[in-house]
């Protein structure tokens, strides 16, 4: 007879780790991070001629949108927590509390991915919903739209949907990703960096397969698929561009399959190895 699912404790985990987030200040420390696309869209409208047209709020809204905050802190939220994610209770020798209390090593290590990224992806979220309330906003729509017409059928609303989609996919890849590297390695942050600068940055960037190989190019052909114009950003040639973002395209398999395959392995190594302070990340 299979051992009883020990809900308690890891209700009791799962909050825990809730609280200990949002009680740290490394947590607001990332959240003022988050927000820094907001304030720059504050800053730039500030000091900003007046515009004419929906334009400029349209490729400041989502040059912040897809290069800074999807492509650089998202990411590096996600290497914060994740490469500390089971490192930090081996820092402070509470995995053996935790395996006595009848919770398996991969119970501990999926129920923190489950509470962290959850409250990612409600910071994440609230700092893309304020990127979107500093530009859109605070435009004159009565006076724009008719001198508009590029832009008669934008949909800001529409848009922010997708990317607090696209938002809660690359919390759970990144955070995935990073929660594997932090098992792999002793030194997950400087691996981390490694990571996202090679196969993120680089790989990610190239007109080649290998570029399938990245999340933040996934990302990007899940919000092109659902914002054909967001092509415009990268001033690409239109046959490259019909190849690197292809009008069906979406990312979302890819992302999906990479994090079960990021959290299987984790479970396997978090199970496999010994947890000690010198051979995991610390927090």
């Amino acid at each position: 007879m299979r051992p009883a699912l020990p809900i308690g404790a890891i209700s009791a985990l799962f909050l825990f780790t809730i609280r200990q987030m949002v009680r740290d200040a490394k947590f607001w420390a990332v959240a003022a991070a988050l927000f820094l696309p907001c304030a720059l869209a504050l800053l730039i409208q500030r000091f900003h001629p007046p515009i004419n047209d929906f334009a400029p709020a349209w490729h400041l809204y989502h040059g912040l949108s897809q290069f800074m905050f999807l492509m650089g802190l998202l990411p590096l939220a996600c290497m914060i927590y994740g490469t500390g994610l089971i490192g930090s209770e081996a820092e402070s020798r509470t995995i053996g509390y935790l395996i006595t209390r009848r919770l398996r090593r991969r119970t501990v290590l999926l129920t923190k991915f489950v509470a962290t990224a959850l409250v990612l992806i409600v910071v994440c979220g609230v700092a893309a919903s304020a990127i979107y309330a500093s530009v859109v906003c605070r435009l004159d729509w009565q006076s724009l739209a008719p001198k508009s017409a590029a832009l008669t059928d934008w949909n800001p609303a529409q848009e922010l949907m997708v990317y607090l989609n696209i938002t809660v996919l690359g919390v759970i890849g990144f955070l995935a990703i990073f929660s594997l590297i932090g098992l792999l390695t002793a030194k997950p942050l400087a691996m981390s960096v490694f990571y996202m600068v090679v196969v993120e940055l680089v790989i990610g960037n190239l007109p080649a397969r290998a570029r399938a190989y990245s999340l933040i190019h996934q990302l990007r052909v899940t919000a092109a698929a659902a914002i054909p114009r967001l092509v415009e950003l990268f001033e690409l040639p239109s046959d490259l561009g019909a190849q690197l973002f292809p009008a069906n395209g979406s990312g979302v398999p890819e992302v999906l399959i990479v994090s079960g395959a990021a959290l299987f392995l984790a479970c396997v190594l978090v199970t496999a190895r010994e947890l000690t302070p010198s051979k995991v990340a610390r927090d």
